[in-house]
């Protein structure tokens, strides 16, 4: 017993999803399933049971997070300060580089799935393993994607033995870390736009009295209070209309 091998793990992780497998990972808000691949993102999503207003969520880190996405700077500085200085995790919400060559080879209704009105949703600041394994995925010009590790409405998982067996069986790797860092949150990322003139909160979540807080103080920003767990369990301000293409996915049996 000791300490895990964090580096190990990433790249045991990255050689199972560069060829085409799904991993279960741990964040620092909950285990996610994680894969590159149009296939097994369709077995991820059909296993989840997953509504087709639901889309692909994309781990990254701030590195990452600094090729691909394109921001204004004021905008920019923001998302700094917060996953650097304060090493708090956010999912970012902001236009992006098209022509990469990590989307090189992902599909249009892949895409489709992945991306809103021009935008891409990343999480930065997931943790230890996930920026280790970013980096290897941004080196080898593969997508992070995937979403959480449950069945949809079942809640995010904060230890492996929590997570549906439905999910662990179509998993070909899965990476215990035990309980997770911001489990008690009971909440996903927060989740803000920056694609507009001034951020736009999409969903609340881990650590979000903190961002609001922030923002308020250094930036003079406001955004709406914090209903509370009762009033607004998913956190969600946003909804997004269903895929056609997830539709067609989430009906065949």
């Amino acid at each position: 017993m000791g300490a895990p091998d964090v580096k190990t793990d990433a790249r045991r992780v990255f050689e199972v999803i560069s060829a085409g497998g799904i991993a279960i990972i741990p964040s620092s808000m909950g285990y996610a399933l994680a894969s590159s691949t149009t296939e097994a993102l369709e077995k991820m999503f059909k296993t989840k049971r997953r509504g087709a207003q639901k889309r692909h969520a994309m781990g990254g880190n701030f590195a990452l997070h600094q090729e691909l996405h394109v921001m204004r700077p004021e905008h920019e500085e923001i998302v700094r300060c917060l996953t650097q200085d304060f090493d708090l995790p956010l999912a970012v919400i902001a236009k992006y580089d098209q022509d990469h060559p990590m989307f090189k080879h992902i599909d249009q209704p892949t895409m489709e799935a992945l991306t809103v009105d021009g935008t891409l949703a990343m999480l930065i600041n997931g943790g230890a393993l996930q920026d280790e394994l970013a980096n290897l995925m941004r080196e080898a010009k593969l997508p992070l994607l995937g979403s959480s590790a449950n069945i949809s409405g079942t809640g995010t998982k904060y230890v492996v033995q929590d997570i549906n067996p439905e999910i662990l069986d179509i998993a070909d790797i899965v990476i215990d870390y035990g309980l997770v860092k911001f489990g008690y949150h009971g909440r996903s990322s927060t989740m803000i736009d920056f694609s507009g003139p001034k951020p736009e909160i999409v969903r609340i979540g881990v650590c979000y009295d903190v961002i609001k807080d922030h923002l308020k103080r250094f930036w003079d920003i406001e955004i709406p209070p914090d209903p509370g767990m009762s009033a607004l369990p998913s956190g969600h301000l946003k909804t997004l209309p269903p895929l056609e293409s997830l539709e067609k996915l989430v009906s065949v049996h």
